[in-house]
């Protein structure tokens, strides 16, 4: 576990790829008209914390999906964002742009109804696994000095609050995988805050 400032942690509305049920990876897609308004939800849900924290740090993934939902969360707010690729989300490999049921039936050992979105993602053929992306997210972790606002994915995102929780790899695989909410860590706790 990581002795941090307190950390939100957003995961980038819903996109078009989401609602189809296809590996993004290092792959963009735009968001849907859902996940934009669950970025608004997100804009809301920080007004306290922006209120709270005078010295807060917005760090986004440089990806297109991250960025455009960080464009709603901070619109009308005069703050500068740091893009950083630490934070982008995992990189699917071979399986990045292939819907899922596909990838299931090439590799079903690998992507099946036994095993969580997290631990599959992380199975991606010739993609980063894990311990990659565990590294880079530890890496990351280490430099965050201040209160600062985290916009990132869904199995990165994931990696990021189970490390600053001090949860093993089982544990993280539990965490919810939620859109539209912020998830606000303070002192190892995980809350999720909602509209």
């Amino acid at each position: 576990m990581f002795a941090h400032p307190p950390l939100y942690i957003l995961r980038h509305g819903q996109t078009d790829w989401n609602l189809q049920r296809r590996c993004q990876g290092s792959l963009n897609s735009p968001l849907t008209n859902l996940g934009r308004a669950q970025a608004a939800d997100q804009r809301k849900i920080l007004e306290t914390v922006f209120a709270a924290h005078p010295d807060l740090r917005v760090v986004c993934s440089p990806q297109g999906r991250a960025r455009e939902t960080a464009e709603i969360v901070l619109a009308g707010r005069d703050i500068s964002v740091g893009y950083d690729p630490r934070i982008a989300e995992v990189d699917a490999g071979l399986w990045a742009g292939m819907k899922h049921d596909l990838i299931a039936a090439r590799w079903p050992d690998l992507f099946n109804d036994r095993l969580t979105i997290f631990e599959a993602s992380l199975n991606a053929v010739e993609g980063e696994g894990y311990d990659g992306l565990k590294n880079r997210c530890q890496d990351f972790l280490t430099g965050v000095a201040v209160p600062t606002v985290i916009i990132s994915h869904g199995i990165t995102g994931m990696v990021l609050r189970g490390l600053a929780c001090g949860l093993d790899f089982d544990q993280m695989k539990s965490l919810p995988f939620t859109q539209g909410c912020v998830f606000a860590l303070k002192q190892g706790k995980e809350q999720i805050m909602t509209c």
